[in-house]
């Protein structure tokens, strides 16, 4: 007998925090949003990285999180991330890459920086980002 497991984590976050997610892969830009929204979250979106730059010059209110891919056209995430941590000091940052060694050598460039390879479960995902969240606010 199989059992119908929801994707998602069925409990909620009860979090005020916001996230921008940069993404250049549609589909699986949508379904991180998902999977965020799904535990409470504020997802801004962008499939670029200048979408994602004027979403945090525009966003009136404090943005808590960054998870980027890592390898994207134009500018890569790391590149990305240090341009936001210009603009919002207290940005955290999560990356995320299908390509884990060039990952782990551009995170090696930022400082705090958290790493997620892909493809991940939804409660790595989740984790991850309570894991940091927990650490920015500290």
């Amino acid at each position: 007998m199989s059992v119908n497991r929801d994707p998602f984590p069925s409990n909620p976050s009860t979090s005020s925090h916001t996230i921008l997610l940069v993404e250049d892969e549609k589909g699986v830009r949508d379904l991180i949003r998902s999977m965020l929204i799904q535990r409470g979250y504020k997802v801004l979106s962008a499939g670029d990285f200048e979408v994602a730059l004027k979403i945090a010059r525009s966003h009136p209110a404090s943005i808590d999180l960054l998870i980027a891919d890592v390898v994207m056209p134009g500018l890569n995430g790391p590149e990305l991330a240090r341009r936001l941590r210009a603009l919002r000091p207290n940005l955290s940052v999560l990356f995320m890459s299908g390509f884990v060694r060039e990952a782990a050598l551009e995170r090696g460039t930022l400082p705090n920086a958290g790493f997620l390879a892909k493809p991940f479960p939804p409660e790595a995902l989740v984790g991850k980002v309570e894991e940091i969240l927990k650490k920015g606010s500290a």
